[in-house]
């Protein structure tokens, strides 16, 4: 399967994209609904779309330890994100489309996920849908 290679690529375009809009960002775009906030431009809807339909084509045709390897790999993605933090939001957000992923793991690898995924997204730092994340990895 060439997921690699798409979420590489999506993720690239990503980043290109979230540069160029701080680029241009204006000093006071999106306060007070002034403007345009980056948090509201098309590339991160663009990017959900395809991290979807690749986690949906994974389901099916992925084997456990690829979908092991793509689950890391989004968890971790928010984790060494250097950019802004709109985009990291997104980032995590993705992490949605994991969840009926995470049944195609053996109960050892989701433990040993579980307990790296605690560790890295301590309680305080958790979004709903990390919550979610980690419930079903507990399971």
């Amino acid at each position: 399967m060439e997921w690699k290679q798409e979420m590489d690529a999506a993720l690239t375009e990503y980043d290109a994209a979230v540069a160029e809009l701080q680029k241009k960002r204006k000093l006071f775009d999106g306060v007070l609904g002034l403007g345009n906030h980056p948090g509201e431009a098309a590339c991160h809807e663009i990017l959900d779309g395809k991290i979807q339909n690749l986690c949906r084509r994974a389901e099916s045709e992925a084997d456990p330890m690829e979908k092991k390897e793509l689950l890391e790999k989004l968890y971790g993605l928010p984790i060494r994100w250097e950019g802004p933090e709109y985009a990291r939001l997104m980032l995590v957000a993705l992490q949605r489309h994991t969840l009926a992923l995470i049944p195609g793991l053996n109960p050892e690898e989701r433990k040993a996920m579980a307990e790296r995924y605690r560790k890295e997204w301590p309680r305080i730092k958790r979004l709903p849908v990390q919550d979610q994340v980690l419930k079903a990895l507990q399971k």
